[in-house]
């Protein structure tokens, strides 16, 4: 929705970014690398899924290039890719919770992300069900 307003670097640490929350938990599931490919078509890049870069040179670097709306942004679409599963466990909040840390956000933005997203999940899936009965 946001990712076309980066740069191409910000969009290449991004996917990093995104392959690192995909596996925070272990998990690297279907629908996360569905949401990655998503991902990279919104931002005309390739599609990979091996990060590389640590995460913290991501953040660092993220936070050194970024404006605060870009780390909102880039905090909104990565709750995205870890709400894609319908799965958030604890090991994806820890993740979350350090990386909006680490680039330097308010830690009660990463609960109002995620009830945001959530609370549009719950809109789509009425609205599907009103289509399509």
């Amino acid at each position: 929705m946001f990712l076309n307003r980066l740069s191409i670097e910000q969009k290449e640490l991004f996917l990093d970014l995104c392959i690192h929350a995909s596996k925070s938990n272990n998990d690297f599931s279907a629908e996360e690398k569905e949401t990655i490919n998503q991902y990279c078509e919104e931002m005309h890049i390739n599609i990979r899924y091996d990060e590389e870069h640590d995460l913290n040179e991501i953040a660092d670097k993220l936070a050194e290039i970024s404006s605060e709306q870009d780390l909102r942004m880039i905090l909104l679409e990565t709750a995205g890719l870890l709400l894609s599963d319908n799965k958030y466990d604890d090991e994806e909040k820890k993740f979350f919770d350090t990386l909006a840390e680490k680039l330097g956000l308010d830690k009660a933005q990463t609960d109002d992300v995620i009830g945001m997203l959530r609370e549009l999940t719950d809109v789509y899936t009425r609205i599907n069900g009103f289509v399509f009965g």
